[in-house]
């Protein structure tokens, strides 16, 4: 079987990994011209994490990045509302969150797939079915696969040449995203935190060596554009109430590489797939950041689908629809809660009710939450 995908980002190039690891021929095409993830950092969960260690890569991406002990919500002054345990920050395994570059982990994707697999500066423009066969044109070849994958992002070509009136939801509120030569006070720098101000956020941590990590949320009107040098103003005024270590943060941070985009997320899909062309990652159920799952459950797509296809020998009808209804239940988990948590965190109310939730809410019932979030299904 011939298979095809499009977009080479972590969802993409997990996919061919997966692929490749169960035996079956995929080649992936992306538009850029090189390998260069846009978005500054990730926090790898370890739902991801065991499957990327299921493809040898997981101690890679270990070493190469700050493995997490903790992950707490605070008030501006970096008081945590309550203290996490271990237990809701790992899995059964002991696998804990590793927070990296985004350029890191795609980088060691791409590098652990033959050269010959990933093709480069080649931007997907249609596809039509002739006899049993999908002919995709991309740039100005055309490509012959039998089954065609589109992960290529919540604005994904492949869904809008598959399914009509696909709907992006704009949550309100814009994110910048950086990475500061700086390494956190010892107390800080194995911790993921994330801050509460007055329907403001801000959330850090440690990458690697001399690297943070951090993201700045408010409420916002969607489109809106920052004129260059005034961002760090900006971010000094709004967070001026904030712990001096956030100050820092902002101080060593090059404005020229600081992100902003508009947070969203894809209104729900009837279908994932039609036919022989599937949706994967943020093309088929893109969620906002708020649960730090949207790659992790990427990552997910790829594993569920490789082992779906290997289960029954590549029938592709059988395979599609189990691996759909397989990751519905908590694919649609993240993407509400995530949202609906994103909303909350941003009004004064919602925020008086999830503090109570965070400080009243049992341990035992915390850990077993995540711990439903962690489960990676294991195949024979």
């Amino acid at each position: 079987m011939r298979i095809t995908i499009i977009g080479g980002g972590i969802t993409g190039l997990t996919t061919a990994l997966a692929l490749k690891k169960v035996g079956f021929q995929c080649e992936v095409f992306e538009k850029a011209r090189e390998i260069n993830e846009v978005g500054a950092g990730i926090w790898v969960q370890p739902n991801a994490l065991k499957i990327l260690d299921w493809l040898n890569l997981g101690q890679l991406i270990r070493d190469k990045g700050t493995i997490l002990n903790q992950v707490d919500i605070t008030n501006p002054q970096l008081v945590p509302f309550k203290k996490t345990t271990k237990e809701a920050v790992q899995d059964d395994h002991g696998n804990k969150i590793v927070a990296i570059l985004r350029a890191d982990l795609q980088k060691i994707l791409f590098d652990a797939l033959p050269e010959q697999l990933v093709h480069l500066g080649q931007d997907f423009k249609s596809y039509q079915y002739e006899s049993n066969e999908i002919n995709v044109l991309i740039g100005n070849k055309q490509v012959s696969c039998d089954l065609l994958i589109g992960a290529d992002g919540i604005h994904s070509k492949v869904r809008t040449e598959t399914f009509e009136n696909t709907v992006k939801r704009f949550s309100g509120q814009t994110c910048w995203r950086g990475v500061a030569d700086f390494n956190l006070p010892s107390e800080f720098e194995s911790s993921g935190i994330e801050v509460w101000g007055r329907k403001i956020r801000f959330g850090f941590s440690q990458i690697g060596r001399n690297k943070v990590y951090w993201f700045a949320v408010i409420n916002a009107k969607q489109g809106e554009i920052d004129e260059l040098g005034s961002i760090k103003p900006k971010l000094s005024i709004l967070y001026k109430d904030f712990h001096e270590v956030i100050h820092k943060i902002l101080d060593h941070t090059a404005e020229e590489k600081i992100i902003r985009s508009d947070i969203s997320d894809l209104k729900r899909l009837k279908s994932w797939h039609k036919e022989n062309v599937l949706l994967l990652g943020d093309a088929a159920h893109a969620t906002t950041p708020n649960m730090g799952q949207g790659a992790c459950q990427g990552i997910e797509d790829a594993y569920y689908l490789a082992n779906t296809l290997k289960k029954h020998n590549g029938n592709l009808r059988v395979a599609l629809n189990e691996f759909e209804s397989s990751r519905r239940e908590k694919v649609e988990y993240v993407v509400s809660n995530s949202w609906r948590f994103g909303k909350m965190a941003h009004s004064l109310v919602g925020q008086f009710i999830l503090k109570s939730i965070i400080r009243l809410t049992p341990e035992h019932k915390i850990n077993e939450q995540m711990k439903k979030l962690y489960h990676v299904k294991e195949f024979s």
